[in-house]
Formats: C-alpha cells, sequence, structure tokens
C-alpha cells in the first residue's frame, strides 16, 4: 500500500548530525551561500581539523549539498534555500540564543514595568 510523503515535514532532520563536522562546514558554507572557501580557510573557520576537511567535504558533495568549483567549496544551489537551511538557521539560533534568561521563565515578567493598557 502507497503512503503519502509530506515533503513540508517540519519533523525532517538534517542529513548531517548536529555537532558534526559535517555541520559546521556546513553552517558556514550556509552562512555564506555566495562566497567559495578553500579548505584551509573552513578549517581556520570552524573547529574541524584541517586533515578532516578534504574527507567531510567530499560527503557532503556525495550528499548534494555542496559543489566544488576550481579548489573553492560552497554549498549547493538549491540547497541553499532549501528546509535544510532554514533547520540549521534556525539551530544556530538556538545555540546562540538558548540560554536567554526570558525565554526560559516567566518570573522576569513580575519585574516588568507596567506599560499600561495601550502598551
Amino acid at each position: 500500500m502507497p503512503i503519502k510523503l509530506d515533503s513540508d515535514d517540519d519533523s525532517t532532520s538534517p542529513p548531517v548530525k548536529p555537532g558534526s563536522n559535517a555541520y559546521e562546514l556546513l553552517e558556514v558554507l550556509l552562512d555564506h551561500p555566495d562566497m567559495g572557501f578553500s579548505p584551509r580557510e573552513l578549517a581556520e573557520l570552524t573547529d574541524v581539523k584541517h586533515t578532516s576537511v578534504h574527507k567531510t567535504l567530499a560527503r557532503l558533495k556525495k550528499k548534494g549539498l555542496v559543489r566544488k568549483v576550481d579548489s573553492y567549496w560552497a554549498v549547493a544551489d538549491d540547497v541553499a534555500g532549501s528546509q535544510l537551511a532554514n533547520v540549521v538557521s534556525l539551530q544556530s539560533i538556538e545555540a546562540e540564543y538558548g540560554d536567554d534568561a526570558y525565554g526560559e521563565s516567566d518570573d522576569w515578567a513580575a519585574n516588568a514595568p507596567d506599560l499600561g493598557e495601550n502598551a
């Protein structure tokens, strides 16, 4: 029996594991979709060892996530605007601002000034 596939399913996990070398490299490339980086530059911009960058990029290329132009690597054109880019971006935001005190507890509201009815 066929099953229905929903391409807009928000529960789809990215094809790279957060915290992995592939994730770190892809995150940099997604932040700069119009630029190409050498493996050395990617190693300097991430915590990925230079010796691992080539192998990781080759795996990402096999998955169709990145492309190589001469000796520079960039995110694949169709990936830059895809759901994957959104997932990685949202995870980056959470990593940056996840410890925001306003998001974890409503206790701060008790100390907020009353702005009146029109606020």
